[in-house]
Order: structure tokens, then C-alpha cells, then sequence
């Protein structure tokens, strides 16, 4: 449930900024949502399907990871928009393998 509503906020903050943007749009800030929106049914969808119960600092790595890859494709998207661009992006980026490296120690770790 947190997954879908960070998704809605995503859409409702990718349609107000789109608002100010003088007809000008990026797909990362359009297809924002679907960050949050899949990560978290593919989190959940492991979880059911096969019948695990991750601990929970795998579940918290993985939000993190998904909310770094959701803040980067926002900063992406505003930075697209202006016409401008940031090197500084790539931090989001190996932070959320940083994580998903991290949630899968530890669930390794907790199944040994």
C-alpha cells in the first residue's frame, strides 16, 4: 500500500510541475510512478509467489533503493525541463544498487 501511494504522489507532483513547465515534459518525470508503483508490486509479488517472508531490513534496503531510483528520475526529469543536466545524478543511482546489494546480504544472510 505505501508502494501505491507514493505513486499517486508521484503522478500528482509530475502534474503540477507539468503545469509550470511551458509545454515542455520528460518521460522520467512522466513515468515517474511507475517506479514506486513496480517495486513495489515486484517486492510483493516475490513475497507471495513464492511463499517468503523477507526480513525486514531486506524490505527496508529495497524501499530505500526504490525511493533513491524515484528521487533521481524526479531530478532527472526537472532537470530535462529546465535544459540543464547534473553529474551528481549517478549518486542516486549507485545508492539504490548500494541497497538492493545490502537487502540481498541480509536476506541471504537471515536464510543461512
Amino acid at each position: 500500500m505505501p508502494y501505491a501511494i507514493a505513486a499517486v504522489g508521484c503522478v500528482v507532483f509530475a502534474l503540477i510541475y507539468a503545469q509550470f513547465s511551458h509545454g515542455v515534459h520528460s518521460p522520467f518525470m512522466t513515468f515517474m510512478f511507475a517506479i514506486p508503483l513496480l517495486g513495489g508490486a515486484a517486492i510483493a509479488a516475490v513475497g507471495g509467489i513464492a511463499h517468503v517472508d523477507l526480513p525486514l531490513g531486506t524490505r527496508q534496503a529495497w524501499a530505500l533503493a526504490i525511493a533513491s531510483l524515484t528521487i533521481a528520475s524526479c531530478l532527472r526529469g526537472v532537470f530535462d525541463i529546465a535544459g540543464t543536466a547534473s553529474p551528481l545524478l549517478i549518486v542516486y543511482l549507485a545508492a539504490a544498487a548500494v541497497f538492493v546489494a545490502v537487502g540481498i546480504a541480509i536476506a541471504v544472510r537471515k536464510r543461512a
